[in-house]
């Protein structure tokens, strides 16, 4: 899947102006994990971005707290971010970390999450089952750290396709709910993925890109089919909601709503 399919996606989609849109998920930034392999791929991902209407971008490298320290992970993603020098897009700090234990070793987590706001992205285990200390561990970042989890990719755990009630004690928890750009495409997870967006349970849309290859930015062209699909309240509200997340704006009460 790489800039060929993007340019077929485009000629199949209905052509709608989408500017100035934020990217909540990426992995552009060089050499800091399986992201870009190299600053010239990271420069070629902002580069695609920009010419989708991207932006702003938050660059969310994995954080693996039971592989990593904060301040070595903190200093990696600064080298790799001050490599990008004449970006088209403007560079957010970010992190896509992993909920592990581990985690809460640390009094505070504000250099992981993104730039000046309480979001952090979070990655949950990818179990068929989840156990009870996945939800406590939330609610931990939650209540003591004042933090604002936002889950990862939701469409793509296990746990969730087993046990569907799972999702909405995730948003009666507090957690926005993530969706890749790349499972709007795809024709056999678009099934799933519409129904969570016709019943509210998707707060924002992301690329969660990480090479020019096999897992390229499909973000304009995902929002291009919402559009089609579903109509533009759905696209609107996500790329409403991504605006107030990087300025820190805490997002209204979900609203569940259907298609009439």
């Amino acid at each position: 899947m790489g800039l060929h399919l993007i340019r077929v996606l485009r000629r199949n989609l209905i052509i709608i102006t989408i500017n100035n849109m934020v990217d909540l998920h990426t992995h552009i930034l060089s050499n800091i994990d399986d992201g870009a392999s190299s600053v010239e791929e990271a420069f070629l991902l902002a580069e695609e971005l920009f010419n989708q209407g991207v932006r702003s971008v938050v660059c969310t490298p994995h954080f693996d707290p039971r592989k990593n320290s904060i301040m070595n992970f903190v200093e990696k993603r600064t080298e790799a971010i001050s490599k990008m020098d004449g970006s088209p897009v403007s560079l957010i700090t970010g992190s896509e970390t992993i909920l592990n234990d581990y985690l809460f070793h640390y009094p505070e987590l504000s250099q992981l999450c993104i730039y000046n706001t309480n979001y952090i992205l979070i990655e949950l285990p990818y179990s068929k089952k989840w156990q009870e200390n996945v939800f406590e561990m939330l609610e931990k970042l939650i209540n003591y750290y004042g933090l604002t989890p936002i889950i990862a990719h939701i469409e793509r755990y296990p746990a969730i396709n087993k046990k569907k009630k799972h999702m909405r004690r995730l948003v009666d928890l507090g957690c926005l709910l993530q969706l890749n750009a790349s499972s709007v495409i795809n024709r056999k997870s678009w099934r799933k993925v519409s129904r969570y967006l016709m019943q509210g349970f998707i707060d924002v849309l992301a690329s969660d890109c990480h090479n020019m290859n096999n897992r390229p930015p499909l973000l304009s062209d995902a929002y291009r089919k919402i559009n089609l699909v579903l109509g533009n309240k759905y696209s609107k509200l996500l790329m409403e909601n991504a605006e107030r997340i990087i300025s820190g704006i805490e997002l209204k009460k979900k609203q569940f709503y259907m298609i009439e």
